[in-house]
């Protein structure tokens, strides 16, 4: 069902983009219901032309005209932003905030009202209406505008509710994650290349590989570990390569950049 309800995002990058054209493709919202604002120009000027929203010059106008307010500003930014736009900010409105590591608290304290917060960590996938968003609520956010939260990222992927005491850790893995995947299928590629297949086959069988692997991952139902089991067969190809993976603690070397990601996350919240 389309929402009607006036978004406006604070900050055009890379996730607010892919927010953008995922709300766009599932055509819950329309685009003349969608503004931005960055203080790059160039980035504004670009979603505008690519998906049809305008371009808000003035914040606190844009805001009281707006009934969500996406806040995709890099962590560091925020007081700032806070600092122009708290005055602004009307009773009833939603704030949406996907910065890595800045709490409901912060966000509550630094503007200072009785207004909805909603933190949200969303990943990039949702620009192919395939992301994974947690959500959790602050003190003044009724369950409807809870609802209606969730159903904007219902459109771009998969949604949980969940305790923001996660949020570190989902951070770590599905907000940062896919950089993982895309770096391991990076690494094939190159890996391919240097034993003698082309750039491009390359490129088309490691990609075919991750999608597909992923695919039967979400249309199976098969755990993760069990399908690995699968393509394994005794003394194979598939079971040296795994063996080796396990020899070099591969476990190890994903827990702890995991780790270091998360605590990357606490120290941005401080």
């Amino acid at each position: 069902m389309e929402i009607s309800k006036k978004l406006f995002f604070i900050g055009s990058g890379n996730m607010a983009s892919a927010i953008i054209s995922g709300l766009l493709q599932s055509k819950l919202v329309k685009p003349e219901n969608i503004v931005c604002n960055d203080v790059v120009k160039e980035k504004t000027v670009n979603l505008s032309l690519k998906y049809g929203i305008s371009i808000a010059e003035d914040k606190g106008e844009a805001i009281i005209g707006s009934d969500i307010i996406f806040l995709s500003v890099k962590p560091q930014n925020m007081p700032e932003v806070f600092g122009e736009i708290k005055q602004f900010v009307k009773k009833g409105a939603i704030i949406i905030s996907i910065a890595a590591g800045i709490t409901v608290k912060f966000i509550e304290d630094s503007i200072g009202k009785e207004v909805g917060v909603i933190r949200a960590m969303p990943n990039t996938p949702a620009l192919t209406l395939a992301g994974a968003t947690a959500l959790c609520k602050g003190n003044f956010v009724s369950e409807e505008q809870l609802a209606r939260a969730k159903q904007l990222f219902l459109a771009i992927g998969k949604v949980e509710i969940l305790d923001e005491s996660k949020f570190d850790v989902i951070t770590a893995l599905s907000g940062s994650g896919p950089a993982y995947i895309f770096y391991f299928c990076e690494l094939m590629q190159k890996a391919a290349q240097e034993m003698g297949l082309s750039k491009n086959l390359a490129k088309v069988f490691a990609v075919q590989t991750v999608y597909g692997a992923g695919k039967m991952l979400v249309e199976t139902g098969i755990s993760a570990a069990e399908l690995k089991e699968k393509v394994k067969s005794p003394n194979g190809t598939t079971e040296a390569a795994l063996k080796y993976f396990e020899a070099q603690n591969l476990y190890d070397i994903v827990k702890t950049a995991m780790k270091e990601a998360e605590k990357r996350s606490k120290e941005l919240s401080k």
